[in-house]
């Protein structure tokens, strides 16, 4: 039988030191009790006492958020004597508002947020200190940045080529392909013609491959350990063989069951599915995973 004792001995405080015995997963220790988490967490949060030890009295190094933006910029560099007109023209260079668009916020943490009113008025004045956060708001309406107009790619339009243009093109990776494959075309012809014998690799039937790789069945495709449910197997319109089409229970596909407009079986939605060869599907008892279960559960 497998047996475990913990031990409280550990010489760092708060954390319990696990001694195991056994092969399990569950008899080894978490990370909250493993001595080399903890020490990897003293190595890098070292320096958090002193981090603005090494700057002039007057440096501030402050968090900035925008209203219209996702991104934010950490720790940018202000003067403490820098009024509120003067930071709006700086913050102009990162988020693209204007100052007179601007209103700025300074967030001092615990929910307790100021309005930076008056322009004239220095950092030092509303008591800004190193680590608070300074947000901006965009009071524009035609703002470039509002609704993702600077961070939505989708709003993009891209530049699409028909496909007969793209045929004509001598440098693309069809026409290397197209090369290639009339080159390799022309040496099996040569050689048929010189008497070589072509031997031919075997392949499985449907059948074949459907009686070890049934639908319905569990799975985990590879590369990866993507994990699914066997949803067809057969035929794909414009590629050679048997091919597998799995339903994954996380989104780690290219497609949502269908290839060049044609449906072959249902999943979940956009990026649950996806084509695969045999060899790459192992079956099995692969239950789904549950991205909430913690390592401290049994």
């Amino acid at each position: 039988a497998v047996q475990a004792q913990i031990s409280s001995g550990s010489s760092t405080p708060g954390i319990s030191r696990a001694k195991m015995i056994g092969t399990q997963a569950q008899d080894w220790p978490t990370v909250h009790q493993s001595a080399e988490m903890q020490a990897l967490r003293d190595y890098v949060t070292a320096a958090d006492g002193y981090r603005y030890a090494n700057q002039a009295a007057s440096t501030l190094r402050l968090d900035v958020t925008h209203s219209n933006l996702i991104q934010r910029w950490h720790d940018l560099v202000f003067d403490s004597s820098m009024t509120v007109g003067r930071v709006k023209e700086k913050l102009y260079f990162h988020g693209g508002t204007p100052a007179e668009h601007q209103e700025l916020y300074l967030r001092r943490g615990g929910g307790d947020t100021l309005f930076l009113w008056d322009e004239k008025k220095t950092l030092a004045d509303y008591g800004v200190k190193n680590g608070m956060e300074l947000h901006i708001k965009d009071t524009n309406p035609y703002s470039l940045s509002a609704n993702g107009g600077l961070e939505d790619v989708s709003q993009v339009q891209k530049y699409v080529m028909a496909d007969e243009e793209y045929d004509k093109l001598e440098n693309s990776v069809r026409a290397v392909k197209r090369r290639e494959k009339e080159k390799a075309a022309a040496e099996r012809a040569a050689r048929i013609a010189a008497g070589d014998v072509i031997e031919e690799e075997p392949s499985e039937s449907i059948e074949e491959v459907s009686a070890r790789i049934p639908v319905g069945s569990r799975c985990q495709v590879h590369p990866g350990g993507r994990r699914g449910e066997v949803a067809f197997v057969g035929s794909v319109r414009g590629a050679k063989g048997v091919w597998i089409g799995v339903g994954l229970d996380e989104p780690q596909g290219n497609n949502d069951g269908s290839k060049a407009g044609e449906h072959y079986f249902d999943c979940k939605g956009e990026k649950y599915g996806c084509f695969v060869q045999p060899d790459n599907v192992e079956v099995g008892d692969f239950p789904e995973l549950d991205p909430f279960a913690s390592d401290e559960e049994f």
